[in-house]
C-alpha cells in the first residue's frame, strides 16, 4: 500500500535537507519571538551620551523626568537626585515599569530604586 495525496508529494519534495532548513527555520523564529525586546518608549533615543550622563546627572534626572515617565505608565513615580544619584520611588507596578524603562535607555549604577506603599 503506498501513501499517495498532498501530504506524501510533500515531503517527497522537501526531501531531508528540505526538511532540516524547515526545522532550522522554525527554531530561529521561536527564539526570536521569545527573547527579542521592544522598546519601551517608541522612537526614543537618549539626547546624550552615557559618559555625558554619567557626569551631569540633573541631565539624566531632567531627561527621564521629561521624556521616559510621562510616556510611560508611571503614575506616582517620582525622582529625587541625592549625591550624585537618582532615587525612584513609587508604588510596585509603577516603579516595576518605570525601571524597565530606565534600565533600557540608561546605566543602572546611576539610580537607586525604592518600592513605597501608598
Amino acid at each position: 500500500m503506498t501513501a499517495t495525496g498532498t501530504g506524501s508529494q510533500f515531503v517527497k519534495w522537501l526531501r531531508p535537507a528540505g526538511c532540516a532548513a524547515v526545522l532550522i527555520l522554525s527554531v530561529l523564529a521561536t527564539v526570536l519571538l521569545f527573547t527579542a525586546r521592544g522598546t519601551p518608549v517608541a522612537g526614543y533615543t537618549p539626547a546624550e551620551s552615557a559618559d555625558y550622563y554619567a557626569e551631569h546627572p540633573e541631565a539624566l534626572l531632567r531627561e527621564v523626568q521629561t521624556e521616559i515617565l510621562p510616556k510611560i505608565d508611571a503614575e506616582g513615580v517620582e525622582l529625587t537626585l541625592s549625591e550624585g544619584t537618582i532615587r525612584v520611588t513609587g508604588p510596585e507596578l509603577p516603579l516595576h515599569n518605570a525601571r524597565l524603562a530606565i534600565i533600557h535607555y540608561f546605566d543602572e549604577e546611576q539610580f537607586e530604586f525604592t518600592e513605597v506603599t501608598p
